[in-house]
């Protein structure tokens, strides 16, 4: 072995070496100081990276957590809410039932309504419940929906049931006949708009759609229930243009809605035909009596009129070959009427056309103006003409004309004339009775069936939003001793809410966000918990209404369908929360496996760690002192210079 000075190359081997062990010495210090393996990006390249995103994961899913967490204690706020609601409406419904016993005075009563104003009021309240200033169950978080129109529903009458089927006809789901009487009372109330309306008829033969007739009928100061030209109504039916539909709807409802149209005046045509008839019959008693008497008044000269007289008589005589009465029983009677032309003209949007008056009607101004010539020319003492009746509203509305042209037919088409004018009215704007498994279209403008697609008979408000939502439908039928008929208002009574009434809404929905991507959240749309939506209050604040006890006995269905609605609501909300739970322990059990995985990756093997510190530990200070002997030796150059 050679002897250098300049290069001590063993010393430079051993140097080499003590820094690498130092560097390892170091790594291995900070590995187990740190008690990761990886410590920054050199230690493991890919690694790190894993790690890093990882840990992005970690923190999000805590986030998320801390998110589900805040959305479960809003929800916790807005079910307290919704809870205190339906207390309220529990505790209205005993009242109101309390105040349909007949027990109670109209002052016990007042009392009671005293009570329920209250009540109605902290509804209010609860619904402007916030959390972080945020209103919840007002109306102003609503998911997006166009308007929806009330739907009643009833699940209770056999299938095969629709608008034309006689009430003493109706059956029950099983096939078995409700057994109504025609000499039954049928007493009918609904509440819209915080106001009750309440009316009676009798059975007869009328049908299912009379009912919803008779309860349009209580309030003429608009429409209640929708017909078949309803926009909603006509999509359910599956028309394939339900505003083109209601365009002619509107057309036909302006033209028999007007003061002069059939749909006004069908109520009174009886009457008023009953005037026309009395006043022509006395005109024609009058001429009679004037022929019979002419030659037996003082002055008067028989051959100077004795022209007229018979021209006159032959007039009324052409009219009727029984001259021994008007409505006498040598007359025929009148043959149905013809199709409506004009209102179906309306609905094609044609023009009217021309009216051509009936012949009964020309007959009766040419009897008339004869027997008004005769008397205007030979006035006599105790006999006047009758004021002519005003026979223009047939003329303007009715175009159709009879087989015959008898006078006896202007007496006997009177009701036929009027029962013809209601019909035509009802079916052009009547309430529509709908009878299939579609009862009506959802919020999400999506035709909605029963649950189980089978048929029931169904009613649709006419008016869409909170507006015009029907709070409660109820029906008692009653014999004719007044006894109520449990058994038949059990079917007939049972009209459900299957579509609640909402105003259109944009996406106001509460989102709560619980996952690491974006998108990744849960949409709440809280619905409107207020008594008008309810259908407790008007919107000019009246309320709903218990002071007699018929009004009384139509808030139990109004309570009924409201407490449904809170329901629904809790319902969703309780829903939401029970997930919320869930996905609170999904997040919490991701973050535990992420957090796993992230420590197999980066953390350190202590006991390997502490192995690999001690091994670099002994090698670097074993290295230490052989530099320190390699450092010696060059000593060793001087004992040749001694």
């Amino acid at each position: 072995m050679s002897m250098v000075v300049r290069n001590n190359l063993s010393a430079v081997n051993t140097l080499n070496t003590l820094n690498r062990n130092h560097t390892a010495l170091a790594k291995s210090l900070q590995t187990v100081s740190s008690g990761m393996r990886i410590n920054s990006a050199k230690d493991d390249t890919s690694g790190y990276a894993i790690s890093e995103r990882m840990r992005v994961q970690i923190r999000s899913l805590n986030q998320d957590n801390q998110n589900t967490q805040n959305g479960h204690s809003m929800m916790k706020v807005a079910e307290g809410a919704v809870q205190s609601t339906v207390d309220i409406l529990k505790t209205l419904k005993e009242k109101v039932i309390n105040a349909a016993n007949d027990t109670n005075t109209d002052s016990d009563r007042a009392q009671i309504q005293k009570e329920l104003n209250q009540s109605i009021d902290q509804i209010n309240d609860n619904a402007n419940v916030t959390y972080n200033g945020k209103y919840l169950v007002d109306g102003s978080k609503n998911s997006k929906g166009i308007a929806t129109y009330t739907s009643l529903t009833n699940y209770s009458l056999h299938e095969t049931t629709g608008g034309g089927t006689t009430l003493t006809d109706l059956k029950d789901r099983n096939g078995e006949n409700l057994g109504i009487l025609s000499t039954d009372m049928v007493t009918v109330s609904y509440v819209q708009n915080g106001k009750t309306h309440t009316g009676s008829y009798t059975v007869g033969d009328t049908s299912l759609q009379n009912i919803f007739q008779e309860a349009e009928n209580l309030d003429r100061s608009s429409y209640t229930f929708a017909d078949r030209y309803n926009t909603a109504m006509a999509k359910t039916m599956g028309v394939d243009d339900p505003g083109e539909a209601a365009t002619q709807a509107a057309a036909a409802r302006a033209y028999v809605g007007t003061t002069a149209g059939v749909a006004t005046s069908a109520a009174g045509l009886n009457t008023t035909y009953g005037a026309y008839l009395r006043a022509a019959q006395e005109a024609r008693d009058a001429y009679r009596n004037a022929i019979a008497n002419y030659n037996s008044l003082p002055g008067v000269t028989t051959p100077q009129t004795a022209g007229l007289l018979s021209t006159a008589a032959n007039n009324f005589s052409d009219l009727c070959a029984n001259n021994e009465g008007i409505a006498g029983t040598g007359c025929a009677a009148p043959s149905t009427l013809a199709g409506n032309t004009q209102i179906s003209a309306v609905i094609t949007n044609d023009s009217y056309g021309d009216n051509v008056l009936p012949s009964y009607i020309t007959a009766y101004k040419d009897a008339y103006d004869a027997l008004n010539d005769f008397v205007t020319q030979h006035p006599l003492s105790g006999v006047s003409m009758p004021d002519h009746p005003d026979i223009s509203l047939l003329g303007e509305h009715y175009s159709q004309t009879y087989d015959n042209s008898t006078y006896n037919d202007y007496a006997l088409s009177a009701t036929a004339v009027a029962n013809e004018a209601a019909n035509i009215a009802n079916s052009l704007t009547g309430p529509c009775v709908l009878s299939d498994s579609k009862v009506g279209v959802s919020k999400a403008d999506e035709v909605i069936e029963t649950s189980n697609r089978e048929k029931a008979v169904t009613v649709m408000a006419d008016s869409s939003g909170i507006d015009g939502q029907i709070s409660g439908f109820t029906v008692c039928v009653t014999d004719k001793n007044g006894n109520i008929k449990k058994s038949v208002n059990a079917k007939l009574d049972a009209w459900e809410e299957s579509i609640r009434a909402e105003n259109k809404s944009d996406d106001n929905a509460v989102v709560l966000h619980i996952g690491t991507k974006a998108n990744q959240a849960i949409k709440i749309g809280l619905t409107d918990m207020r008594a008008r939506a309810l259908g407790l209050q008007a919107d000019d604040g009246t309320t709903l209404n218990v002071s007699t006890q018929e009004k009384a006995n139509a808030a139990i269905n109004v309570l009924d369908n409201a407490l449904k609605k809170a329901l629904d609501q809790q319902t969703t909300i309780g829903s939401i929360e029970s997930r919320l739970g869930y996905t609170s322990t999904n997040l919490t059990t991701a973050i535990e496996n992420v957090t796993a995985s992230e420590s197999t990756i980066r953390d350190a093997d202590m006991a390997l760690a502490m192995t690999e510190y001690t091994k670099n530990n002994i090698l670097a200070q074993s290295s230490q002192a052989m530099l320190a002997q390699a450092n010696q030796s060059n000593n060793q150059v001087l004992s040749l210079l001694r």
